[in-house]
């Protein structure tokens, strides 16, 4: 899948303010630094920004936690029903023309609601489901957006995959062990 552009940080930041939010403890100040990470120019963002981006993260979760398209379908129309819509073409602080999805004179927050809004859409709309939800490890609420090429993450991270594959594994010897001590038993 090629996320090119806008859209690509606009994913990243959405799967990631999603994840910040479900953290358990989110340093003041974090959300906007997150931003800036993807490339939004945030500059001195008011107090006020990180409640409201807490919000949006919340919002944008419905998406994850759909269990099918048409379901993920109505979240992200619900989303794009509520952000400022005014696409257009911009080389600010020379960087090449690239599209920006909300008005010239949008602050940072209704930017950054509408290109994951859009970023949110393009995934669903191009690949329902297949590309995006929960972690699959015991426990984490993590979610992700999945990039590659064979479309087949099921975790939030590689720490994750690793957890689950040695866990995954130990039940295995687990069951064998105790399958061949019963099979001992038997025959004493």
């Amino acid at each position: 899948m090629d996320f090119i552009g806008y859209r690509s940080d606009a994913l990243g930041a959405a799967v990631e303010l999603v994840n910040e939010v479900t953290a358990a403890t989110v340093p003041a100040g974090r959300l906007p630094e997150l931003l800036e990470q993807h490339g939004y120019l945030v500059g001195k963002a008011p107090r006020a920004l990180d409640d409201q981006l807490r919000a949006w993260a919340r919002r944008l979760r419905t998406v994850f936690e759909a269990p099918d398209a048409d379901a993920a379908s109505v979240a992200v129309n619900a989303l794009l029903a509520d952000v400022e819509i005014g696409p257009h073409l911009s080389n600010h602080d020379g960087r090449p023309w690239h599209l920006h999805y909300s008005p010239p004179q949008a602050g940072v927050l209704a930017r950054v609601r509408s290109t994951t809004a859009f970023a949110m859409a393009m995934l669903v709309s191009e690949f329902g489901v297949q590309r995006h939800g929960h972690c699959a490890a015991d426990g984490c609420r993590r979610v992700f957006a999945d990039t590659s090429r064979n479309a087949t993450r099921r975790f939030c991270s590689d720490g994750c995959a690793n957890r689950s594959a040695v866990a995954a594994h130990r039940a295995r010897r687990r069951t064998a062990d105790e399958s061949a001590a019963s099979g001992r038993t038997a025959l004493s």
